[in-house]
């Protein structure tokens, strides 16, 4: 089985996307067809380029085991982010006022929305750290998210730090003994907490260094809201400090840049005591979510991308340098 078709199993078809992909240029009136490729990263939906006669664009073709009312779910965030001004690539109208697309093909329902492509590379792909004014626009746009009275409907996000209880009980099974022997106190001190207590809000849930993008001038854009959902706030900024503003070469400036995260973040959005105490758990468990999770993905699915041996590995740096740094 090719690569390509690996992806594609996520959306339960294997054979020529061409014909597919041409009709969707015909139905968006974006020109004509010429060639596509498939992004190799992400853990769900099937994400490509399609370049046409006259421009590229974003195609999300969503995963089999998505709902219909998923689907439009995460449009309906998009277009509620996009009103708020939040710094993301725009979302196409196939009919008016229209945004999920339904096509069968061979029998097999696909379902997709069309995007902005912004010429340039995630962080991910980039390999680099973000400039200080990257790190302040990227937590001025995390606050303005978390601004937004939005509550959608729940989805389940294996990687999400409330569900650590959950994930943890039936994965624990394939981590090494130190990891078993942090995760199990990290797992009391989750349990002795009131997380009904902690303020809740809109949360992107995944701003992390694959779903954020600097385009070839320089403007970031944030990606993918596909785990969004109604969190505890700090969740953003946990899961934001243990990947995309967490420096594992300069482990030396960790408490600067905590400092920097918070006081950025309180310029528009305050944060209660509680949310501040409770932050340095939640980093933590962000760390072990992504330990957990990769090691799954490696031992039982095995996945052997480079995205899911990054976050294994960073989440284990991680992991062990913030259990030590906060002492319990």
């Amino acid at each position: 089985m090719s690569i390509n078709q690996v992806f594609q199993q996520r959306i339960g078809y294997l054979g020529d996307l061409r014909p597919l992909l041409s009709r969707i240029c015909s139905d968006y009136k974006i020109g004509n067809y010429l060639t596509h490729s498939i992004i190799p990263m992400g853990y769900e939906d099937l994400n490509l380029i399609i370049e046409t006669d006259s421009h590229r664009y974003f195609v999300k073709i969503f995963a089999k085991s998505r709902e219909d009312k998923d689907c439009q779910r995460l449009i309906d965030i998009i277009l509620a982010t996009g009103h708020a001004e939040v710094d993301q690539p725009e979302i196409y109208p196939f009919n008016k006022d229209k945004f999920l697309y339904k096509k069968e093909i061979n029998g097999i329902p696909i379902r997709l929305c069309v995007m902005q492509h912004i010429k340039g590379k995630t962080f991910f792909e980039l390999e680099v750290k973000p400039s200080i004014e990257e790190a302040e626009l990227i937590i001025e746009n995390a606050a303005r998210i978390n601004s937004i009275n939005l509550k959608p409907s729940f989805v389940y996000d294996s990687w999400a730090i409330i569900n650590f209880l959950n994930e943890y009980g039936q994965k624990k099974q394939y981590l090494k003994d130190v990891e078993k022997i942090i995760m199990d106190k990290l797992a009391d001190e989750l349990s002795s907490l009131s997380i009904q207590d902690l303020p809740y809000c809109f949360v992107h849930g995944d701003l992390i260094k694959t779903n954020i993008m600097r385009d070839n001038l320089g403007s970031i854009y944030i990606l993918d809201y596909s785990v969004a959902n109604y969190y505890p706030r700090i969740q953003e900024l946990a899961v934001l400090f243990c990947d995309f503003l967490f420096d594992k070469d300069s482990l030396s400036d960790f408490n600067k840049m905590f400092d920097f995260i918070i006081n950025e973040y309180q310029r528009s959005q305050k944060l209660k005591e509680i949310e501040l105490k409770t932050l340095p758990l939640f980093i933590k468990l962000a760390h072990a979510m992504h330990v957990l999770c990769a090691t799954y993905e490696k031992e039982v699915k095995n996945n052997q991308t480079k995205e899911n041996e990054y976050f294994l590995n960073i989440g284990r740096i991680g992991l062990l340098y913030t259990t030590k740094h906060w002492q319990y």
